[in-house]
C-alpha cells in the first residue's frame, strides 16, 4: 500500500478546499477532527467537518488511536522531558502532534504540516515519522 498523506490541523486554514478534493486518499486520525471541531468554528464549517468524518469513516480512513498507541505517545513525550533539549512548555504543546506522529507511524502514513519543526522535535523519539511541509505536498 503507497503512503498515505495525514494532515496536520496547520494546513487546514490555507488548503481546506484541496483536502476536501483529497478526501478518499488520505488518513483521518480523529485526533484531527477533535482539533477541528474544538475550536472556534461556524455550524457550516462543523457540518463540513461531520461529513468529512462519516466519509473517513465509511471508507476505513478514519483512523482512532488504541490504548497502545496512547501508551507509547505517552512515553515518547516522556523522553522527551528526560532529555532537556526542549523547553518544557513547548513539550506540553506537541502532545496532541505526538499522537499524530505516533499513528502515522503505526499506518504508514505521512504527516504534512506548516509546523516541520515541532515534528522534527518528536522525531528526536520517533524516528520512523516521516514529514513533508504543506508546501512542497501541494505545490508538488
Amino acid at each position: 500500500m503507497a503512503k498515505k498523506p495525514i494532515f496536520d490541523t496547520s494546513v487546514f486554514p490555507d488548503y481546506a478546499v484541496r483536502i476536501e478534493d483529497l478526501l478518499l486518499s488520505c488518513l483521518f486520525p480523529s485526533v484531527i477532527f477533535y482539533e477541528l471541531v474544538a475550536t472556534s468554528i461556524d455550524d457550516s464549517t462543523l457540518k463540513k467537518y461531520e461529513r468529512w468524518r462519516g466519509l473517513a469513516s465509511k471508507n476505513k480512513l478514519l483512523i482512532n488511536p488504541t490504548a497502545s498507541d496512547w501508551w507509547e505517545t505517552s512515553k515518547a513525550i516522556r523522553r522527551l522531558y528526560l532529555m532537556e533539549t526542549e523547553q518544557p512548555s513547548k513539550i506540553k504543546t506537541l502532545r496532541n502532534d505526538a499522537l499524530l506522529a505516533r499513528l502515522t507511524v503505526m499506518h504508514d502514513g505521512f504527516i504534512v504540516t506548516h509546523d516541520v519543526d515541532d515534528f522534527q522535535i518528536i522525531q528526536k523519539v520517533m524516528p520512523n515519522v516521516k514529514i513533508m511541509t504543506a508546501q512542497e505536498f501541494f505545490d508538488y
